[in-house]
């Protein structure tokens, strides 16, 4: 396996985690759109999911601007796909909202804890950054998990396609360097 350029590997984690938050606004503001007129009572959470996705949207710009990194060319594809993704759950009631937002954090999480892992004496101010992030992250985890019972009868099917669809999109993004990521962390484990 070719060892991962360091200059390369911050670079992309950065572009794929600001377009994944912008995929992730799109999502909450599809889900909340669809929630006004059918559950409004995820509106209170679902309104602050979205702000705290805006929030992590500036944090991962603005630690790109302090390292001369542009966003992801193709960030407008996660903004469509997001706002896709979030109309379509939506369909499905709070379970589709809930079930879309656990598959999506569960996925990121995994992403997230191995880019700390990397970035760790690399770049400890991005793996900071990326640790405030997470703590958001995990709490929007920790809410839908409590709020969906994964035994409904599509609940299993629908958090697999998003979970996939989300490993794809951060691998496209990152034009492969997650999965040598995922491999270099592995095999250091070894």
């Amino acid at each position: 396996m070719n060892p991962i350029d360091p200059k390369r590997m911050v670079k992309r984690i950065l572009r794929v985690n600001h377009a994944g938050e912008q995929g992730a606004i799109a999502i909450y503001g599809a889900q909340i759109a669809r929630a006004r007129s059918h559950y409004p009572d995820l509106l209170p959470w679902l309104e602050e999911t979205l702000g705290h996705e805006k929030k992590h949207r500036d944090t991962f710009l603005a630690l790109m601007s302090t390292r001369a990194v542009t966003p992801c060319p193709v960030a407008g594809i996660w903004s469509a796909g997001g706002a896709v993704l979030g109309f379509l759950t939506a369909l499905f009631g709070r379970r589709g909202v809930v079930i879309c937002t656990a598959a999506v954090e569960r996925t990121v999480h995994k992403h997230m804890v191995e880019q700390i892992a990397y970035l760790n004496g690399r770049d400890d101010a991005l793996a900071d950054g990326i640790r405030q992030v997470q703590v958001e992250e995990d709490a929007h985890l920790a809410f839908a998990e409590a709020n969906h019972d994964p035994r409904a009868p599509f609940a299993r099917a629908l958090a697999v396609a998003v979970e996939i669809v989300t490993d794809i999109l951060i691998w496209l993004a990152t034009r492969g360097d997650s999965a040598r990521l995922s491999a270099a962390l592995r095999a250091a484990q070894a």
